[in-house]
């Protein structure tokens, strides 16, 4: 193996071989306030069947924007970095790729998504030069579970913010879109390493 390439490589398994034994040396646990880096996962949309259905009647095509990907369960989104409170999961998540919405000639592209948990959870993405608020996320249903390093997030609802409903319409000629109009539901799996 090329010297350049076995360096990184050594690096890499070095610290996944001592992330358990760092946690556990440090009795990390997930009740205590301290931040966390999310290094690696992905977040995946399930689109709602309403807001799936009205895309559909029109004529609006949604497909992932690479690495984003269309799995069975949904677009999955891969994380590329996140800051979390290891405790209450307050702080930002950031991804790669992205969704287009097309209709005809129309194409709306929404890339690198973040994910904002905070007073008032939300999405933003690049759209075109600017990022926008997207989506309002609601917690009150979330399911929480941690599995050593692994973080799951479950049944996040995600809906349309006004400032996203009112490009939306604009973008397609349409009105059919409007605030608060649920796009669908989001699960964050993630793997986090302890901030000391």
């Amino acid at each position: 193996m090329p010297r350049r390439l076995f360096l990184p490589l050594f690096a890499a398994l070095a610290l996944f071989a001592l992330v358990p034994a760092a946690a556990s040396a440090h009795n990390w646990h997930p009740t205590k306030p301290q931040r966390a880096v999310i290094v690696a996962g992905g977040t995946t949309l399930a689109l709602d069947p309403g807001a799936a259905a009205a895309l559909q009647s029109l004529g609006v095509a949604a497909a992932p924007i690479a690495p984003a990907t269309a799995t069975s369960e949904g677009l999955r989104f891969p994380i590329t970095i996140g800051l979390v409170n290891a405790r209450t999961l307050a702080g930002q998540i950031r991804h790669s790729g992205g969704i287009s919405l097309t209709a005809g000639s129309t194409r709306v592209e929404l890339r690198r998504f973040r994910i904002n948990i905070d007073a008032n959870p939300d999405l933003t993405a690049r759209v075109g030069d600017a990022r926008v608020s997207i989506l309002k996320l609601d917690l009150s249903q979330a399911q929480i579970t941690r599995q050593g390093l692994r973080i799951k997030v479950a049944n996040v609802g995600a809906m349309l913010t006004k400032a996203a409903a009112d490009a939306l319409n604009g973008a397609f000629g349409v009105s059919a879109f409007t605030e608060g109009l649920k796009l669908g539901t989001a699960t964050v799996r993630a793997f986090a390493l302890p901030l000391w």
